[in-house]
């Protein structure tokens, strides 16, 4: 299992009128745990041991699929992706289902793809009303069983956005409503 994770401490307002009577020894006792896990750690980093998932999940998320981008401008995204991270850039493609035109960026370790609106009542140009400068549009994740993701999901209660795709023959797929998934938007996608 391959993420961060964090347990942080945040003080109180009393406890931080005092903090300047503490001494360094006594702020370096303040714990605060920063754990990076990485492949074959086996779940453990540092000493510290980290809980798996139920044994109830009936599937299995694969890794990170794709990264979206919502940009105002297609054209100087890919450019910038291309001079800049020296990434390989399609030709901009329209995915008019989605009121989206997509350039995909190839990175050795994950794709990306940059989104922008060709249709007003697009979720990409409502996200651009709300981030002018555009910004992380949502997550993939690859999973191996989409179906059971989706019942799974479904009987926990998480909310799922009305744009999912599981009836899409290309590439199905389901998202989750970032009010459910911690602020992130993310998606499920059946691994290849």
């Amino acid at each position: 299992m391959s993420g961060i994770l964090r347990r942080s401490w945040r003080p109180s307002l009393s406890w931080a009128r005092s903090a300047s009577r503490l001494t360094p020894r006594a702020l370096n006792n303040v714990q605060i745990l920063c754990t990076h896990v990485g492949a074959g750690s086996g779940g453990r980093s540092s000493g510290e041991v980290l809980r798996s998932p139920p044994e109830d999940i009936p599937y299995t998320v694969k890794g990170l699929k794709h990264i979206s981008i919502a940009v105002p401008d297609l054209a100087t995204a890919a450019e910038h992706y291309r001079c800049v991270l020296g990434a390989q850039v399609s030709a901009p493609v329209d995915q008019l289902e989605e009121g989206v035109k997509v350039v995909y960026v190839k990175l050795p370790n994950v794709a990306i793809e940059l989104l922008h609106p060709v249709e007003a009542s697009s979720t990409v140009a409502k996200f651009l009303e709300k981030n002018p400068s555009g910004g992380i549009h949502h997550l993939c994740f690859a999973v191996d069983d989409l179906n059971s993701a989706s019942r799974y999901i479904e009987d926990l209660g998480v909310e799922r956005m009305k744009n999912d795709h599981l009836l899409n023959q290309q590439q199905p797929a389901l998202n989750l409503h970032p009010k459910d998934t911690m602020g992130v938007h993310v998606q499920l996608q059946q691994a290849n």
